[in-house]
């Protein structure tokens, strides 16, 4: 059986992503993925509502991790959401 996913955008505090939704009747459940990062962010909720939530908290608590190890986020327009300090940047003489 296909599962049939449909491409939503959902807007955090670090940008737009691009996510993946879709229904599993055997779970009841909503399903929701985003693939644009190198790692897999993956979720669900009860309902189409709770799986955006989900994943939105998901792409944020994702973020805020690749951003303290000093990590730079793009969203997918190619906005920046994370900066290394200018204390941390080696300017070569």
């Amino acid at each position: 059986m296909t599962v049939q996913k449909r491409q939503i955008t959902i807007q955090t505090r670090h940008g737009s992503y691009h996510a993946q939704v879709w229904y599993d009747k055997k779970s009841a459940t909503y399903g929701a993925e985003v693939s644009g990062f190198p790692e897999k962010v993956v979720t669900f909720g009860t309902s189409l509502s709770d799986a955006k939530r989900m994943i939105k908290d998901a792409i944020e608590l994702h973020c805020d991790c690749l951003i303290d190890e000093r990590k730079l986020v793009l969203d997918d327009t190619r906005r920046v959401a994370g900066r290394i300090p200018k204390s941390r940047v080696l300017i070569p003489s």
